[in-house]
């Protein structure tokens, strides 16, 4: 019987992008009673498919599953016999041809007895997505002790993952007393025929957070984005399940009498006389459909770990051919969640090996080639990499992130959503411990803007202060020393010159003389946000203002502004900010007509 077949929405979309003739591979999650869904792919490179490093950087049990065409590609059929071989997760590898930049025709084959049998699909949104899968994650470390030769990493490696997969791991899940060993799980209530959702509802909310008491009346689906909400990556809705490692030690006759401990020093030696100690901090991860049995879970969390490994593997014999004195570097895990995608990607990378050098840009430059990504922006910095929630809660303090998501519609008829296109911070009057009410507004939406900037990746840089971007006005010559330490407002060519000072953002400056002529811009304001998609300032009269979005009727001429206000001076409670208006949809009214306005526009500079 032939698999049922499910493409993620996030998928089409990407493969809907690609406009040359090319072929890649294609990766899904293979589940329930026999269904296949796809959810990502990669292009060839120079007519190699480099399915097996692609695989590494993926979440555990997001697999290779076929092959994709686009166009007229004469070496997808070269490839195919390849693929077909390399498919472990189905006896029925698939085959998806495309039409270039548009999914018009796209047709969907499995391979079957040596021959292609067309099928139909369903598409799989976000929501369900969200709904029906999760994703893993473990923390654990190793030591790794070999010469600086590529072969020797790759003897000493295949060593510790034989160790890893030995069944002396036991994981727990943080907070509850669910152990997960190779014999199925360790728990009152739940067992080997559980599902993975019944773990995830057995996971407590931690306490002290807001709205952690949940009615009991709420159905599944509440509570668990509770759960993603407070173990979840930052702009991610996937429900996210914590595992510590535990290594058993009661087989060793010394150690009967001591207390499991976390399995943070495995070591594995070799004979060579030169060698060094590497210490591997890993980071794994893993996707599953909720309705997974848990007696599942102890082999696809040891095969996230042994995925990891490879990716550590990979990146330090890449670092090895390359570099001159043979020398290695400790590998970091670094997780990412590039928009569109649905789904996670890791990437090791070596310390001391800069984001800026040329080794490290080419092999970014790879990547996004790989996965059809645009080289005018960034997806695999450092600065790109997830946060999770619990790190952030722990973190001194944070604003709140995309405080327009979740607000009332504009009700513009046959309006059209134009809206900033990625995670920003809402600051405004009086955080920090700050005294700026009358005064910072323009202070707070530079603010906002700097932390589009940083959120997206495209820099480390701090969220300049107050007084900072006073500092820098004066050393410019923009200002005079008693501006520093004041309490004067400043505009949005002020904005301009700080974005270009403190981030290298070049801005577009927009000008209009009253605000009756407002909706003579919206269709610049709309192409900015489908082109750049960055925060906006306006500034008019002694008040700024951050646009985030426009609701345009091209045939009407009918306009709204999705406004962040930075005059804002309560609480960071979203409920009330959203309610009350200090952030959304504005009509003309809300404009002075006896003021002009000035537009800072930022423009992403081109870095990958």
């Amino acid at each position: 019987m032939l698999p049922k077949l499910k493409i993620s929405a996030f998928l089409l979309k990407r493969l809907e992008r690609v406009k040359q003739q090319s072929s890649g591979c294609l990766y899904g999650v293979f589940y329930g009673d026999g269904t296949l869904l796809l959810l990502s792919f990669n292009l060839s490179n120079v007519g190699q498919l480099n399915y097996e490093q692609i695989q590494h950087r993926f979440p555990a049990e997001l697999d290779l599953c076929g092959l994709v065409k686009f166009g007229d590609c004469t070496d997808a059929e070269a490839h195919l016999n390849e693929v077909i071989k390399s498919v472990d997760i189905t006896d029925n590898p698939i085959l998806l041809k495309c039409e270039l930049g548009t999914l018009v025709g796209m047709r969907a084959s499995f391979f079957v007895h040596g021959k292609l049998e067309e099928v139909p699909y369903d598409v799989m949104d976000s929501e369900q997505l969200y709904n029906d899968f999760c994703f893993t994650r473990l923390q654990c470390g190793f030591y790794l002790q070999t010469a600086a030769t590529p072969e020797c990493v790759a003897k000493e490696m295949h060593v510790l993952r034989k160790r890893v997969a030995d069944g002396n791991l036991v994981f727990k899940v943080p907070h509850t007393n669910i152990y997960i060993h190779s014999c199925g799980p360790m728990d009152n209530k739940l067992r080997g025929e559980s599902r993975i959702n019944d773990l995830v509802q057995a996971i407590p909310i931690p306490s002290g957070k807001e709205n952690v008491v949940a009615d009991k009346k709420k159905s599944k689906t509440a509570a668990q984005t509770q759960l993603a909400k407070h173990f979840g990556a930052t702009g991610c809705e996937y429900d996210l399940i914590n595992i510590d490692v535990m290594r058993i030690r009661t087989r060793d006759l010394l150690a009967r009498d001591s207390p499991p401990h976390p399995a943070l020093s495995i070591a594995v030696t070799t004979e060579e006389q030169t060698r060094a100690q590497i210490p591997l901090e890993i980071e794994a991860m893993a996707m599953l459909c909720k309705n997974t049995k848990l007696q599942r879970l102890y082999d696809v969390l040891i095969e996230s770990i042994c995925r990891a490994l490879r990716l550590f593997e990979q990146s330090l014999n890449e670092h090895l051919a390359e570099s001159e004195g043979g020398s290695l570097a400790v590998p970091r895990s670094h997780h990412f969640y590039p928009q569109g995608f649905g789904h996670f990607l890791s990437c090791a990378y070596l310390e001391g090996l800069g984001d800026d050098e040329p080794i490290m840009q080419e092999r970014r430059k790879r990547l996004h080639r790989q996965f059809s990504l645009p080289v005018t922006r960034p997806y695999f910095r450092r600065a790109n990499q997830c946060h999770f929630q619990g790190e952030v809660d722990d973190a001194p303090w944070t604003p709140l992130l995309n405080t327009h998501v979740g607000v009332r519609p504009s009700a513009v008829t046959d309006g059209k959503e134009y809206l900033v296109n990625g995670n920003y911070h809402y600051y405004h009057y009086l955080q920090q411990q700050v005294q700026d009410k009358g005064w910072g507004c323009a202070y707070r939406s530079l603010q906002t803007i700097c932390s589009w900037f940083v959120l997206q990746g495209y820099t480390n840089a701090p969220i300049p202060t107050h007084l900072e971007v006073q500092k820098y006005l004066h050393k410019i010559n923009d200002k005079p020393s008693s501006f520093v330490g004041s309490s004067q407002w400043i505009g949005s060519t002020e904005i301009s010159m700080c974005l270009q000072g403190f981030l290298k953002v070049d801005s577009k400056i927009l000008h209009v003389s009253s605000g009756a002529e407002l909706p003579t811009i919206a269709s610049e304001l709309a192409m900015h946000f489908q082109t750049q998609g960055t925060p906006v300032m306006i500034g008019g009269g002694v008040l700024a203002h951050t646009i985030i979005g426009v609701d345009y009727c091209v045939q009407s001429g009918e306009v709204k502004f999705l406004i962040l206000d930075p005059h804002y001076t309560g609480a960071d409670e979203l409920a009330t900010i959203q309610i009350k208006g200090w952030c959304g949809w504005k009509s003309m009214d809300f404009w002075s007509k006896g003021s002009y306005y000035n537009l800072c526009m930022p423009q992403r500079p081109i870095l990958y």
